[in-house]
């Protein structure tokens, strides 16, 4: 599958196979920074050994993990990722991969951003409802107590780059919570995409989910 770019965009992304990608000459810029990248349970599990045994550049990187779950993007939860990152010597020429949904992006956006007043990261969104909306637009932030997304800012990520791959662990709820965001956006402002989304349910698209490459 050919990748497509969208370098008009404030940092480049593009769609397709992490492994037809620019991901990994990306990644050569950097050397010989340390990298580290933050997941959660889920992309632990079912994600983060392909990327690791895919990209060499990735095979003496620091691994942060998360308990999964929206209760965990909180600062407390940063204040232990900014202590992780400062023991193990990052500087501000280093780089953080977020791989993981809209929690792990949200959060590992702002502690880059915020970490030595800039910290280099890129996302590598994991869940339908990351790839339609949260990774999108340099949104980064946490929650405060019953206030989402209280404290944060806008920065974009180096460098994005959506592999729907990456969908084939989703449970059917996580397709619904996305296709919940991609109705939203059609009914908006978009009557063809509208009309071709009304035409199937959410099973047709779970059903026809692309192979996974891993």
């Amino acid at each position: 599958m050919q990748m497509a770019s969208f370098s008009e965009q404030p940092r480049p992304f593009e769609w397709g196979p992490l492994l037809d990608s620019s991901f990994s000459s990306f990644l050569s810029q950097y050397a010989p920074a340390k990298i580290a990248i933050l997941v959660d349970e889920n992309t632990h599990d079912h994600c983060l050994e392909f990327l690791l045994t895919a990209f060499e550049a990735l095979a003496e990187a620091e691994v942060i993990l998360l308990p999964a779950g929206e209760q965990n993007k909180v600062l407390e939860v940063c204040f232990q990722i900014w202590e992780t990152l400062t023991e193990a010597g990052f500087g501000r020429h280093d780089l953080l991969i977020n791989l993981g949904g809209g929690v792990v992006t949200d959060l590992g956006g702002f502690v880059a951003s915020v970490y030595k007043r800039g910290l280099s990261f890129i996302n590598i969104p994991t869940s339908l409802l990351c790839m339609v909306d949260a990774s999108i637009g340099g949104k980064n932030g946490i929650d405060v107590g019953l206030y989402k997304n209280m404290v944060g800012l806008i920065r974009q990520p180096q460098f994005l780059v959506y592999d729907v791959g990456f969908l084939q662990s989703l449970p059917k709820h996580q397709w619904e919570n996305g296709f919940a965001e991609i109705i939203k956006h059609a009914a908006i402002k978009d009557a063809a995409m509208m009309k071709e989304l009304a035409a199937h349910d959410i099973n047709y698209y779970q059903k026809n989910k692309p192979v996974n490459q891993f």
